[in-house]
């Protein structure tokens, strides 16, 4: 994005932060989150309860693919006021309970994280403040340490919260293509960055990803599988960042129905990983394209020489390309926001805690 560093938004600056923070995350003392890995295999549960809100919500989705495709565990998103309101018990005693919250104060979190270890299930914080109501209302703390964020919109917070658990699950079977790819993941972070701050301001014959998201005030956002999780992300921080009405789809469920609001006129985002995933998104990009839609895409090498694409970090196996097609989504978000005359850093109305029961 053009402009000097003295006119960057917080959020912006925080983007770019993140391929430092994910290295140095990666390279912390790994003694901690051997001990919740080893506690988690320890406890041999059935199945995974995560409790979590907005945009830790889709950190879960992304903590839920992972566990089910790699550890064969059923997960559930736990609906906290089933608990909180209604006042009914969790099941059985053979769960884990991961809560996911970068601020540690949401109360319906702490909730179900206390009403899990009366239970007797292993509890998990995943936080970046180690040192907060949720981290000591678990009995272990995975710190995801983005540091200070200031912002409004989540940014590096979000992909903090995806390497933390992408890093648990890496310890828990250590043999996948998940925890050979993690060694790769800040260097590809890093060479992102600038592709896709040109790509989104690049002119394609009928314009810059910003001037047609900026243009429309309204947005598809599609994909599926790991990436589900970046679709939902990317929605809300144009929701959050530019007051755009973004809606996130699995490619599956748009051919269900809401196709019908795809076609010319409706900016859409696709993203597209490479491998069996991506074929499967296919039909739904055609599906778009017949109707007169012109979807931007964002993904591995398949994607290299299409329309509108932008191609990354194709050296990572699909579970972690959504940490890093992420970041074009964000960076997308932010100069929307700027290019409708709004501050990114302060969306109307809202707070960095959203506290709810």
């Amino acid at each position: 994005m053009s402009g000097a560093a003295a006119s960057m938004t917080n959020m912006r600056r925080e983007i770019e932060e993140i391929p430092g923070v994910v290295a140095r995350l990666l390279a912390a003392d790994p003694r901690p989150r051997d001990a919740v890995a080893d506690a988690f295999r320890a406890a041999e549960p059935r199945f995974v309860s995560i409790v979590a809100r907005g945009t830790s919500d889709h950190v879960a989705v992304y903590a839920k693919y992972l566990l089910e495709v790699y550890l064969g565990l059923p997960v559930q998103l736990a609906a906290p006021s089933v608990t909180t309101v209604y006042g009914a018990a969790l099941p059985g005693r053979d769960g884990v309970m991961i809560a996911i919250s970068q601020s540690g104060r949401g109360d319906d979190a702490i909730a179900m994280t206390d009403a899990a270890r009366r239970q007797g299930w292993p509890t998990i914080a995943v936080t970046n403040e180690p040192r907060s109501p949720l981290a000591e209302a678990a009995e272990y703390v995975l710190d995801f340490a983005a540091g200070r964020e200031d912002a409004i919109p989540a940014t590096k917070t979000y992909t903090l919260g995806q390497v933390a658990i992408a890093s648990l699950v890496a310890r828990l079977a250590p043999e996948s293509d998940l925890a050979a790819g993690l060694p790769r993941l800040a260097g590809e972070l890093a060479a992102s960055l600038p592709a896709a701050s040109s790509w989104i301001e690049a002119e394609a014959p009928d314009g810059s990803p910003i001037e047609a998201f900026a243009a429309e005030g309204r947005a598809l956002v599609v994909s599926r599988g790991f990436n589900l999780a970046t679709a939902l992300e990317v929605a809300l921080k144009l929701k959050e960042a530019a007051a755009v009405f973004a809606e996130a789809f699995s490619s599956a469920d748009l051919l269900h129905g809401p196709v019908v609001l795809a076609g010319a006129g409706v900016p859409m985002l696709v993203v597209r990983p490479d491998g069996r995933t991506g074929r499967f998104i296919d039909d739904a990009i055609s599906e778009v394209e017949s109707r007169g839609g012109a979807p931007y895409l964002i993904g591995g090498s398949d994607v290299a020489g299409r329309a509108r694409a932008l191609s990354m970090a194709s050296s990572l196996p699909e579970a972690l390309t959504p940490i890093a097609y992420a970041l074009p989504g964000q960076l997308l978000a932010e100069a929307v926001g700027r290019r409708r005359g709004l501050n990114p850093d302060q969306p109307g109305g809202l707070h960095k805690v959203t506290r709810t029961r």
